[in-house]
C-alpha cells in the first residue's frame, strides 16, 4: 500500500482523489498477491480493498449531497433575486446575450 510520502501533492489536498488512488493501489496489490502468494493472503487483501472502496463510495456520496445542497441554495437565492429585481435581471440577461452574440459573431 502507498504511504503518504509516496503520493503526489495533488492527492494530499483532495481526500477523494487520495481514497481513489488508495483503492487503485490496493487493487494492484491484490493482483500481485494473487500471482505471488495465491489464496493464503487473498482474503486479507480483498477485505482491505473492500473497506477502502466503501470509504471512497461514502465520501463520494457526501460530496454529492453537499453539491446538491449548494445548488439548491444557489437556485433559491437566484430565484428570490430575480423576483425582487425583474428589470435588473432582464438587463443583465440582455447584456450577457449581446456579449455572447458578439463573441460568436467574431469567429
Amino acid at each position: 500500500m502507498r504511504s503518504a510520502s509516496t503520493m503526489g501533492s495533488n492527492s494530499n489536498s483532495n481526500p477523494i482523489a487520495r481514497d481513489i488512488q488508495n483503492v487503485v493501489s490496493d487493487a494492484q496489490e491484490l493482483l500481485k498477491t494473487v500471482q505471488a502468494e495465491g489464496e493464503s493472503r487473498l482474503a486479507d487483501v480483498k477485505s482491505q480493498v473492500q473497506v477502502k472502496l466503501d470509504s471512497a463510495k461514502q465520501m463520494l456520496g457526501q460530496l454529492q449531497s453537499n453539491v446538491q445542497d449548494g445548488a439548491k441554495v444557489a437556485i433559491d437565492q437566484t430565484d428570490t433575486y430575480v423576483r425582487q429585481n425583474p428589470w435588473y435581471a432582464v438587463g443583465i440577461s440582455a447584456a450577457v446575450g449581446a456579449l455572447v452574440g458578439f463573441l460568436i459573431a467574431r469567429r
